[in-house]
């Protein structure tokens, strides 16, 4: 085999103009304060407050394994992949590996929130298989039992429905199931106070279309289409679980404003919003009644 030929020698006045064509550019470039202010601002928003929340408690447990471990504080952001491994497969035979997936993902929001590089890669993604096949049954949710008309119809019969609570109860469960939206869609997190923008109100249900009283109702945020929101269409239905007869009906013993949720009821207090603790207490109280599992929601 003949030996390759020599290189050609370096042409450094060709070297000098090539770097001058190239403008060096700091690892951070210098921002003003006001466009700063405004990247963080954007970044506060960028998560819905429930998933901070979760995102929070997994940072916490994520520095008490540093704790254990003794990691230094210099070592913890960014995470190596090897300390990313560690944590990860601390979960080994505890946790299912979505749930793992979602700690790694509120780690990988903590470090983007910080402008640190995210150091997960392709040994990360091995843990995360062997995390998956090591999972032990429990370790496992069994999937949420549905909701069904026959349940519907027990809130009907066991709920005080000329209550403002129990028929703003009803009325929500109501909707949630035949219009098929998520509690965290139609829902405020507070009693006391609530979000316009992620929350129902009153003036995003419209009148009625048609001669069965159906009504479309503005969803303001979801899941999917985020801000953008979606529009669900409520029809009436046979029987007591009609969410036609229910809106009618919540609508007169709760007589909201147009700026205010639409599951909201009237209390000695005054207004006060429908949380999905408050639902979920009142209507797994009549299910327990009737042998059913309690609910979790979604």
């Amino acid at each position: 085999m003949e030996a390759p030929p020599p290189l050609p020698p370096l042409n450094l006045n060709l070297l000098r103009i090539l770097l001058t064509l190239i403008p060096h550019t700091p690892a951070t470039p210098s921002l003003s304060s006001s466009s700063l202010a405004r990247v963080n601002h954007a970044l506060d928003h960028a998560w819905a407050d429930s998933t901070l929340s979760k995102y929070r408690n997994t940072v916490t447990q994520f520095l008490s394994f540093c704790d254990s471990e003794n990691i230094p504080t210099g070592f913890r952001m960014s995470a190596s992949e090897h300390l990313l491994c560690a944590f990860a497969a601390s979960r080994v035979g505890l946790l299912a590996v979505d749930t793992v997936r979602n700690h790694l993902a509120a780690l990988k929001a903590w470090h983007i929130y910080n402008n640190k590089p995210w150091m997960g890669s392709t040994r990360l993604r091995y843990v995360l298989n062997g995390v998956a096949n090591l999972a032990s049954s429990s370790s496992k949710k069994p999937p949420h039992p549905p909701i069904s008309r026959s349940m519907l119809v027990l809130l009907a019969n066991h709920l005080e429905l000329s209550n403002p609570l129990d028929s703003c109860c009803f009325v929500a469960a109501c909707l949630a199931m035949w219009a098929q939206a998520r509690l965290g869609e139609i829902l405020s997190p507070w009693e006391n106070s609530f979000k316009p923008t992620f929350v129902v109100c009153r003036s995003h249900l419209l009148p009625p279309f048609n001669a069965n009283g159906s009504r479309k109702c503005h969803l303001p945020f979801t899941k999917v289409a985020k801000s953008r929101g979606e529009d669900v269409v409520i029809c009436r239905q046979h029987g007591p679980s009609d969410p036609i007869a229910a809106i009618n009906s919540h609508l007169s013993i709760n007589p909201m404003p147009p700026n205010l949720p639409l599951f909201s009821y009237l209390s000695t207090r005054g207004w006060r919003c429908l949380t999905r603790k408050k639902l979920l207490s009142r209507c797994n109280a009549v299910w327990s009644l009737a042998g059913i599992p309690s609910i979790s929601g979604h």
